[in-house]
């Protein structure tokens, strides 16, 4: 089903326009597409698949300073890796924000939306979706999401979501602060779905 199907289609891309410039726009598009693409196979539900493929990123652009004091004025939990990256709290300050301000009270979509960056241990399968979508979905260039795509096609969201903790997991230990859930999620993810 196309996603401009999904009952709140019109309002979610207005809100998108009003807050992100169009290369992050069109993410947004194209994430909540190949997720929804891959929904019917995952028996996940088609509006709560492109609801938090839409919203995932309602926060990217914010600075790390915003992000600390909304996610604090929310009243979230922040990490030590959060205080260090805050960058990080991109996905919980729109989790938030889209249960507060827009109403989405789905706990799915919700941490779907919290956790597409890292990951958690039991993530849902609409999370499962975003997390590969934000990876893979077909304007992402780099030979890893082309990868993950064909797995997705030939082998299954499993063999996908395996490959793609792994592939995210390695990048980030170039990277000076490192989430430890980003670790915890591929773990679980390869107890949950062996080769």
């Amino acid at each position: 089903m196309p996603i401009v199907k999904m009952r709140r289609y019109k309002e979610f891309l207005g809100i998108l326009r009003e807050n992100l410039p169009e290369d992050k726009v069109s993410h947004c598009i194209f994430v909540a597409e190949y997720a929804a693409s891959l929904a019917v196979k995952a028996g996940v539900p088609h509006d709560e698949v492109v609801t938090a493929g839409m919203l995932h990123d309602l926060c990217r652009t914010q600075s790390g300073d915003v992000l600390l004091a909304r996610a604090r004025g929310y009243g979230l939990d922040i990490s030590e890796t959060q205080l260090q990256v805050p960058m990080l709290l991109h996905g919980p300050v729109a989790a938030e924000e889209c249960r507060e301000e827009l109403g989405i009270d789905d706990e799915d979509v919700y941490n779907a939306i919290y956790w597409h960056t890292t990951g958690r241990p039991g993530l849902g399968r609409t999370g499962q979706l975003i997390y590969l979508a934000d990876f893979s979905e077909p304007t992402r260039k780099f030979p890893e999401a082309a990868k993950a795509r064909t797995l997705a096609r030939e082998q299954g969201l499993e063999a996908a979501l395996r490959y793609v903790a792994r592939a995210k997991f390695e990048h980030l230990q170039s990277k000076e602060v490192v989430d430890p859930v980003a670790e915890e999620f591929l773990d679980w993810v390869e107890r949950e779905y062996p080769a």
